[in-house]
């Protein structure tokens, strides 16, 4: 049987990276300038993030306030009502959507925007330049694309091999 408090940990554990990471950067980063880590490919900077992914509803912290709040509950209810039971992938997954929900909602009460760091530079085809991001959102993109992952390929056949 799965306990929780693994769980909690590796929350609180990725939750202090996130934080840490960000307040590192925004103390040693000039936010008029730009610090090559792979020059053309990877670029550290001082970003505020005042909306969502890609500044989507910008200037509705509110808003986003309240969404992240909801979705962290969500989360939480679905790993309170299925851990016990869920792939341990999905419970992994939880928990990445959890930091990188939890990071993010932190930065948007305490400023007021997200704080971002990291710049992925190279031109991807159609879209552009990536957007500037963070460990939280690392987590979140991680966290959907296991999520989705299990419930694809492995959801099913565990839900057969409980029906036989």
């Amino acid at each position: 049987m799965r306990k929780p408090l693994p769980f909690t940990l590796l929350i609180l554990l990725g939750l202090a990276v996130d934080l840490v990471s960000k307040w590192l950067a925004f103390r040693a980063l000039d936010p008029t300038e730009e610090y090559p880590v792979i020059p053309g490919v990877l670029v550290l900077e001082h970003a505020e993030n005042h909306g969502a992914a890609f500044s989507m509803l910008s200037g509705h912290s509110v808003l986003l306030i309240a969404i992240t709040s909801v979705a962290i509950a969500g989360i939480i209810w679905l790993y309170a009502s299925t851990y016990k039971k869920a792939h341990p992938l999905a419970v992994a997954a939880m928990g990445l959507l959890l930091i990188g929900a939890i990071g993010n909602l932190v930065d948007r009460i305490l400023f007021g925007y997200v704080r971002d760091f990291i710049d992925f530079v190279p031109p991807i085809p159609i879209i552009g330049r990536w957007a500037v991001f963070n460990v939280a959102d690392i987590a979140i993109t991680v966290g959907v694309i296991l999520y989705a992952l299990v419930e694809c390929f492995l959801a099913p056949k565990e839900e057969k091999a409980l029906a036989q």
